[in-house]
């Protein structure tokens, strides 16, 4: 009889933490992701349904107006070509560059490692805008150590170009490398020295080594990284703000979309946060989907990542 009463107090109780759990997750969730329905919702409401107040998250007279006005507006289909561009060769950059420097600190001991790789890790919490002016001059006035102005040809503007992304993103000094720079070091210290040892004694040097043993084994990582850069890079305001004011990439078309929205109000044909948030979502969508797709690599990479350890 105790053990019985035992037992189904035992499940009385655990029955009651499942369905708290259930209902604080239930909670949590629809904190988290109620503003985005709403704005989701937004994208298809009518200038009537905006101003019936008995119109919440469901449109009585759904429209595709306010996304045919960003498409027309704020030129989304060429700016979504140069972001794919520019997000994608910059990751791929990044996830080479840091992938080279995270396996140099973990596997070789020279005077200064400990203190380059503070340096490095130290970026992250650098913020990017107190080098902005610093970062503009560089590229507006761009010359290789003086090297150009000595031999008549003088700086040469790369700004207004996707060069000054790319060359940071080559020379692992581009947005969020730090971290990236960190995750792989720590994979890399995990990775047992022997194998490096034994590609030695085969005959392999420092680079065949990388590229054929450790490049290969670091794949989880890579993808990893590639996922998070090419992210970061697609909603990246500060260096399309600072290099691209005039490219049309996706987080500037809300200036354009805002201005001529704000301009509409006076006439009463739209309204400013609508397509505000139309620009948004349509902004976010994209690399949802890609998260999606990769969501699974994404995680195995991150637990192969040896941070916890």
């Amino acid at each position: 009889m105790k053990e019985s009463k035992l037992k189904n107090k035992l499940f009385t109780s655990g029955t009651l933490w499942v369905i708290f759990r259930f209902i604080l997750l239930l909670g949590l969730s629809y904190v988290i992701i109620s503003p985005f329905l709403k704005k989701i919702a937004m994208m298809f409401m009518s200038p009537a349904d905006l101003r019936n107040p008995t119109v919440w998250m469901v449109p009585q007279e759904p429209t595709l107006d306010n996304i045919r006005r960003v498409i027309e507006y704020g030129d989304y289909v060429p700016a979504f070509i140069n972001s794919l561009i520019i997000a994608l060769l910059c990751a791929v950059l990044q996830t080479f560059t840091c992938c080279m420097a995270g396996y140099g600190f973990a596997k070789f001991k020279f005077k200064g490692n400990i203190i380059f790789f503070i340096l490095a890790v130290f970026t992250i919490v650098v913020p990017p805008q107190t080098l902005s002016l610093a970062l503009y001059t560089k590229f507006r006035y761009f010359d290789i150590f003086g090297i150009l102005s000595l031999t008549g040809i003088g700086p040469i503007k790369l700004v207004e170009t996707v060069l000054p992304s790319t060359i940071l993103s080559a020379t692992a000094l581009g947005l969020k490398n730090g971290l990236y720079i960190f995750v792989m070091r720590q994979f890399f210290k995990g990775v047992p020295n022997e194998l490096n040892e034994a590609s030695f004694v085969d005959g392999c040097n420092p680079i065949k080594t990388f590229f054929k043993i450790m490049f290969p084994i670091a794949k989880p990582m890579l993808i990893s990284i590639f996922l998070l850069s090419f992210a970061w890079q697609w909603t990246d305001t500060f260096y399309s703000g600072l290099f691209n004011r005039s490219m049309l990439v996706l987080p500037t078309i809300l200036t354009k979309v805002t201005a001529i929205a704000t301009e509409s109000i006076s006439n009463g044909t739209m309204m400013s946060s609508v397509m505000q948030n139309t620009a948004v979502i349509m902004i976010i969508i994209p690399i949802f989907i890609f998260y999606l797709i990769f969501q699974r690599k994404l995680i195995q990479g991150i637990e192969r990542s040896g941070i916890v350890g």
